[in-house]
């Protein structure tokens, strides 16, 4: 993954916002025990599809060194991602 790749998924994680209004709509679809960690995985899975989108759109290919890449950016900013849906979700 070249550099430039790698600057526009950290800053989309950067620039994140959470489109969250109403958990009743994820409710109606499953029971869900935690919303936090429901959407936190819900928001992990959604940038690493659209990582993953970044990556073939700047490259025309993705690798499994890519796909390693884009795991270690998301692990790496975990805390800080969950740090900003709770800010999100307590507001």
């Amino acid at each position: 993954m070249k550099e430039e790749t790698r600057g526009i998924i950290e800053t989309c994680i950067d620039r994140m916002k959470f489109g969250f209004k109403d958990i009743e709509a994820f409710q109606e679809i499953t029971p869900i025990r935690n919303s936090e960690e429901f959407l936190l995985g819900y928001t992990l899975g959604y940038l690493r599809k659209f990582s993953e989108i970044i990556v073939f759109l700047q490259e025309g290919k993705m690798t499994k060194t890519d796909e390693k890449k884009i795991s270690k950016i998301i692990l790496s900013r975990t805390q800080e991602i969950r740090k900003k849906l709770l800010q999100h979700l307590n507001k």
